[in-house]
């Protein structure tokens, strides 16, 4: 079972390859089981973790917590800009 670190890294690669995803979606690519509130738990604080380092953006949306890549958000503003010329 991955754990610290690789688990850290194991989710930002989920996020970078399934956005937008959210906590039970990521819990579900581990292949974990998604009713348990440990591993909601974990991931959660992961998420926390990644956003705290600027590597990805959440959003809740209602009880869900949506992450996509910090990446993502930066092609965003590029992408308005240049249609705003």
């Amino acid at each position: 079972m991955l754990r610290g670190d690789e688990l850290r890294e194991k989710i930002f690669e989920i996020i970078s390859t399934k956005w937008p995803t959210y906590v039970r979606g990521v819990i579900e690519e581990l292949g974990w089981d998604r009713e348990n509130i440990s591993n909601v738990t974990k991931v959660k604080y992961h998420f926390d973790q990644l956003a705290r380092e600027g590597r990805i953006r959440v959003k809740r949306i209602d009880r869900a917590l949506v992450a996509w890549p910090a990446e993502i958000e930066r092609l965003r503003v590029v992408h308005e800009f240049v249609r705003g010329l």
